[in-house]
């Protein structure tokens, strides 16, 4: 299928001037009809879905520009690909383990106040 900038934004659920954005940058390339207005295929959903999926770990916008490169470079640069792919995990489990040690310390402290709201009802009764 093909879709309009404002219908490919309802099915990626990404605002027009993004797509524009990410098409400026060269994280997706989109084809023009006769009057030059983009047309967006399932192609470049395929895409934006991977690509987001990416971005929620932290990728930044020159690792996915590189990815991207490579991926149009072929299967020369499998071992490339690979390797930021892994780089990205291990970067994204580490941010994990921050958040939940941080989490930790957050549930300590509420266990702390609650206790201390309990035990001031308690004493007030």
């Amino acid at each position: 299928m093909v879709y309009k900038i404002h219908e490919f934004s309802k099915l990626t659920g990404l605002p027009p001037h993004t797509l524009r954005f990410y098409e400026k940058e060269g994280l997706i390339s989109v084809r023009r009809d006769h009057n030059n207005i983009r047309i967006y295929d399932d192609k470049n959903k395929d895409w934006i879905d991977f690509f987001l999926h990416l971005k929620k770990t932290g990728m930044t916008i020159e690792d996915l520009k590189q990815y991207l490169i490579w991926w149009y470079e072929g299967d020369v640069t499998n071992q490339n690909r690979l390797d930021l792919l892994i780089k990205q995990k291990q970067t994204a489990l580490k941010e994990i383990q921050e958040i939940q040690q941080g989490i930790a310390v957050l549930d300590h402290k509420i266990d702390v106040y609650q206790k201390r709201i309990q035990n001031s009802k308690t004493t007030n009764e």
